[in-house]
């Protein structure tokens, strides 16, 4: 399925990236050491700790897996597809979205940005849900009510995790 190159190619990605996305997670990490903190509430590093340490362990896990990769040399089928007679393109060769799920994701574009600028005048409450519904049913689902239901409860919920728990005030609308 994998030539060897390929895998070899890919290993060192991955021990590349790795390193990378770590040493980045240091720099965003020493960031922090300069955030206030406050008595009342959450303080305010702790979610960015959070995102960074988890980034950290990830990408020291990628490079473990690509130097676990190296240590083997052998990709899981040794055969090319040219051996196998399946021709398939290199993993160099970038395929654009086609046909209807470019169109799907041009209309999310376009539904992403007015929600960007309605979201300050309309507020977080009004936008978030019909943002939701519309990706939700976009992609394929067609169940009334699971749509109504996720689309209403997860913002609400979200909402009041920012609000009470990190103290984040996001906008509430024209009408609230």
């Amino acid at each position: 399925m994998v030539n060897l190159e390929d895998f070899i190619r890919m290993a060192k990605a991955d021990i590349v990236l790795g390193i990378i996305f770590a040493a980045l997670s240091i720099v965003f990490y020493i960031g922090t050491l300069s955030f206030p903190k406050f008595s009342i509430g959450i303080n305010p590093k702790v979610y960015p700790l959070f995102i960074i340490i988890s980034t950290f362990a990830l990408s020291v896990m990628l490079m473990v897996q690509g130097i676990i990769k190296l240590r083997k040399e052998r990709p899981p089928s040794t055969k090319t597809s040219a051996e196998k007679g399946i021709s398939k393109p290199s993993s160099c060769d970038v395929s654009l979205p086609k046909g209807k799920t470019a169109l799907k994701l041009i209309a999310l574009a376009i539904v992403i940005l007015a929600y960007v600028i309605g979201f300050e005048p309309l507020g977080y409450i009004i936008l978030t849900p019909l943002l939701m519904a519309f990706t939700m049913y976009l992609f394929g689902e067609r169940k009334p009510l699971r749509i109504i239901v996720v689309s209403i409860l997860v913002p609400v919920i979200l909402y009041w995790v920012f609000r009470t728990v990190f103290r984040v005030p996001l906008p509430r609308s024209i009408i609230w």
